[in-house]
């Protein structure tokens, strides 16, 4: 046709490429303001993907000529009747096939469109869920926690494994928040719900990377264990009246510190013992260390000999365990309130005196011109000498890369709570599930990081005495187990039903929003009418030919052509070009459902989904579209064939002889 000459269809392919361009530079591709504020659907939501369809199926015309002289060559070099009448009919008269191919191509484009955004969005909600979750069922924490918390979530039934988390935010530059997300890499290594795309290795040994070797040095505390019973002396060099209080930093298997209040220790130079109850579902656990806690005399300092006697655990069953205490310690001093930080009035550091058992000698230091009103504090802390790690291997996303201006293998410093950890980046990923901030998105994100809750643990109590407690869990269940799993946690007396998490759960919720089923049933309406246009279409063109090659034929038939050779000429006319459209159409339907869709698939909030679209285009359905689109055409093909017909009529209504 003349515009196709004057290049109206390179003009139109011009235009879809800039809409589809401007259309990807958008954040959102479904929301727009106009000049009054008023929000509406952005027009290029719909432009786009039509003008690029529209071009891919006018583009097609410029392949007829070239398949044409195709055909010429190949009926020129054969040696059958049927197949030199199909390629010379089909080189003469390729504007007369020009329709009915564009109507198929555009059928199966948009049938391929309609499957793609289906199995797309389907699959979208699916890694949307597990994106949000993180896991099959994570618990927020609703407040302080005690020690067993995680113990009780990995004793539930169809729990498989139980992985304490600690979140926190880091802010950077230009007002951007990243998060931090401590996990229990060895305990979530089977449970984390990470699409394959996300990392360059699979996340098992993404998560091993992080994960710190060997176990914390302590006296090992038996599972079941109900109380744990501690006794001790206190010597004064003042005589009796002074009490500590005495904290005991138990560490359960999971790795995290739980500081525990076990009593006042009066210093009167006799044993007492100070009693730790633990409740019924405890695990494994590790005393790694002891903090006192006193108020620092005024005027004169004190001497202090503290002496561990021993220390028994007592199971649920009565039955009473002695534990080996730690040979090795590490210990120091620190003051607080009014303290004066001086050298001669500050308390001194504990040192060790005696092994068997452990003892310790320190002096208090002193406050001196105080008054009534003026109060000091000393904590004193005896720790089990562990391996002091220098930094903590992270994982951090490419968007924290960018915002932090670092990159793999750098060392970085980040803040959790009010102190100083130092990161060193060991991998960079795409993205982390669960890690996304609803108050720090677009500009506002700054990415995530990913480390260890057990080395973040190890840093803290080696250099500061503290530690992360978990502000959420992390649930493995057995499979379709993950609604009874969460319905056993909700109805936990102390857990908020809202704090619960469920992969499930979200992926129904999803799987409701308007915003998807929208533009699946109108893919799908539109493939349904083209198909029914391209079969009405591909008959009234083959209706059409048949009668304007009635003379044609008939003469053939008086020359003495069988009438098999004739079906045979037709039905492979109509096969080339049902082929040469469905092979067309499969090509761009790939091609656009592959460009556009990840662009045109948007939330209920009118974004682009995270992670980003991944387009399937499953086999089955595509071959059963292709087989159902091109069922009407064969069937009219081989109608046309089959048909009988008067030669001597249809040489006598052309005026023959």
């Amino acid at each position: 046709p003349a515009p196709l000459r004057a290049g109206a269809d390179l003009g139109l392919l011009a235009i879809a490429g800039v809409a589809y361009w401007q259309l990807g530079r958008q954040d959102s591709g479904a929301v727009a303001a106009d000049r009054s504020g008023a929000l509406g659907v952005d027009p290029l939501l719909v432009a786009a993907p039509a003008l690029a369809l529209l071009a891919g199926t006018v583009l097609t015309l410029r392949l007829l000529p070239p398949v044409a002289r195709f055909a010429e060559r190949w009926a020129a070099g054969g040696r059958g009747l049927p197949v030199a009448l199909a390629g010379w009919q089909f080189s003469r008269r390729t504007a007369r096939a020009a329709g009915p191919v564009l109507l198929l191509v555009l059928a199966v484009a948009l049938g391929m469109l309609a499957i793609g955004q289906a199995a797309s969005w389907d699959r979208s909600q699916d890694d949307q869920a597990d994106f949000r979750a993180g896991v099959p069922v994570r618990v927020l924490a609703t407040g302080e926690d005690r020690f067993g918390r995680t113990d009780l979530y990995a004793g539930l039934p169809r729990v498989r494994e139980a992985a304490p988390a600690v979140r926190a935010a880091q802010p950077l530059s230009g007002d951007r928040t990243a998060t931090v997300l401590a996990l229990d890499t060895a305990h979530a290594a089977d449970a984390v719900l990470m699409r394959p795309d996300l990392a360059d290795e699979p996340v098992r040994p993404l998560l091993r990377r992080l994960t710190p070797k060997g176990t914390p040095a302590g006296a090992g505390v038996p599972a079941g264990t109900a109380r744990l019973k501690l006794t001790a002396r206190l010597h004064s060099s003042t005589g009796p009246g002074t009490t500590t209080a005495v904290t005991v930093t138990l560490t359960d298997r999971y790795g995290v510190p739980y500081q525990l209040p076990a009593g006042q220790l009066p210093a009167d130079g006799r044993p007492h013992t100070l009693t730790l109850a633990l409740g019924t579902a405890t695990g494994p656990a590790t005393l790694t260390g002891l903090r006192l806690d006193l108020t620092q005399p005024a005027e004169r300092a004190e001497h202090h000999r503290l002496t561990i006697d021993g220390l028994t655990a007592s199971g649920t069953d009565g039955t009473d365990h002695r534990l080996t205490l730690p040979a090795r310690w590490t210990t120091t001093a620190e003051t607080g309130g009014a303290a004066v930080p001086s050298t001669a009035t500050s308390p001194t550091r504990p040192q060790v005196t005696g092994t068997r058992p452990p003892t310790f000698a320190y002096s208090t230091g002193y406050l001196p011109d105080a008054d009534i009103w003026t109060v000091a504090s000393v904590t004193l802390r005896l720790q089990a000498a562990q391996a002091a790690p220098a930094e903590v291997p992270a994982v951090a996303t490419d968007r924290y890369l960018a915002a932090a201006g670092a990159r793999t293998g750098q060392r970085v410093d980040l803040t959790i709570g009010d102190r100083r950890v130092p990161v060193r980046i060991v991998r960079a990923v795409r993205a982390l599930p669960a890690t996304i901030d609803p108050a720090a998105t677009g500009a506002h994100d700054g990415g995530a990081v990913l480390l260890d809750l057990r080395a973040l643990n190890q840093l803290l109590q080696a250099r500061y005495g503290e530690n992360a407690t978990p502000t959420e869990w992390w649930l493995a269940t057995a499979p379709h187990a993950s609604a009874h799993v969460a319905a056993a946690v909700r109805a936990l007396p102390d857990v908020d039903p809202g704090q619960v998490v469920v992969r499930d759960e979200i992926a129904a919720e999803l799987r409701d929003d308007p915003f998807g089923a929208g533009p699946e049933a109108a893919f799908t309406a539109a493939a349904v009418v083209a198909a029914a246009l391209a079969a009405v279409g591909f008959a009234v063109g083959a209706a059409g030919a048949q009668r304007a090659r009635g003379a044609e034929f008939a003469v053939l038939r008086a020359l003495g052509v069988p009438r098999r050779q004739l079906a045979r000429t037709v039905a492979a006319e109509q096969a080339v070009l049902v082929g040469l459209a469905l092979a067309v159409g499969l090509g761009l339907g790939t091609a656009l459902a592959r460009a556009v869709l990840p662009l045109v698939v948007l939330t209920g909030e009118a974004t682009r989904p995270v992670p980003d679209l991944l387009v399937r285009l499953p086999s089955a359905r595509v071959a059963l579209l292709l087989a159902a689109v091109a069922l009407a055409p064969l069937a009219i093909a081989a109608t046309a064939a089959v048909r009988r017909a008067d030669p001597a009529r249809a040489l006598r209504a052309q005026g023959g002889e």
